[in-house]
């Protein structure tokens, strides 16, 4: 009989989750700097140029680190 194939196996699933991981690490250690470098501010300050670091430029962070991530895994580059 015929079996379909699942659109995603267990292998690529993991790879997207590591990948998506590791790309929230770098937009955390983005935040993290940039919240560290603030000027003149108050923890909430510091806090909130945190969150927004992690939001605008955190999300585009991910996904490109995510996307150079799953690239270089189906490349295989070795």
């Amino acid at each position: 009989m015929f079996r379909r194939r699942p659109f995603l196996s267990r292998e690529d699933r993991l790879l997207i989750f590591w990948s998506l991981v590791l790309g929230l690490a770098a937009a955390a250690a983005f935040g993290a700097y940039r919240a560290i470098s603030a000027s003149d501010e108050d923890a909430s300050g510091r806090f909130a140029e945190f969150g927004t670091a992690l939001l605008w430029p955190g999300a585009l962070i991910v996904a490109g680190v995510a996307a150079v991530v799953w690239l270089g895994w189906k490349a295989n580059l070795d």
